[in-house]
């Protein structure tokens, strides 16, 4: 099997270069390289909660900052093993935040890491029963857009 590259327009095979000992200097086209750098943007998540999250949830919630989805995404699946009701609201929250900035923005799940996460308590009547109060969960997610690579023309 012969191994060929397109140089200067032209098929070269890389056996007769090597065999002919002339030093070629092949330039491979990245095509990341090539585009655009990649825009960094924030997005803001509202989340609101009708029941409090236990203090070791909002402990894994708040180590969060500056890191990215699928690392949080894995702290949920295994740190959370112990109550699956926050397990579950929490990973259904988590993949829909991600879900809507890959469906809005085309935004690649490994570009998407989570900026802050902050906790509000609201109240929903003047009442002062804890079982009144709602959380709020507010999640900066930051993402990256990367321009998707211009397409070369194949000399055919």
């Amino acid at each position: 099997m012969r191994h060929a590259c397109l140089f200067e327009g032209k098929i070269v095979y890389l056996e007769d270069m090597l065999l002919e000992g002339k030093e070629a200097l092949l330039e491979v086209e990245n095509d990341e390289d090539e585009s655009e750098p990649s825009e960094e943007f924030l997005q803001t998540f509202n989340i609101k909660c009708k029941k409090r999250l236990s203090r070791y949830a909002k402990s894994i919630l708040l180590s969060w900052d500056e890191k990215p989805f699928y690392y949080a995404n894995e702290d949920i699946l295994y740190l959370l093993k112990s109550n699956l009701l926050e397990q579950d609201f929490l990973l259904k929250t988590l993949h829909s935040m991600a879900i809507f900035l890959q469906n809005a923005t085309s935004a690649s799940f490994f570009d998407i890491s989570i900026d802050s996460v902050t906790f509000t308590p609201e109240k929903t009547d003047q009442t002062y029963n804890s079982s009144e109060f709602v959380e709020s969960i507010t999640f900066k997610l930051q993402y990256a857009i990367k321009l998707p690579p211009e397409k070369t023309e194949v000399p055919w």
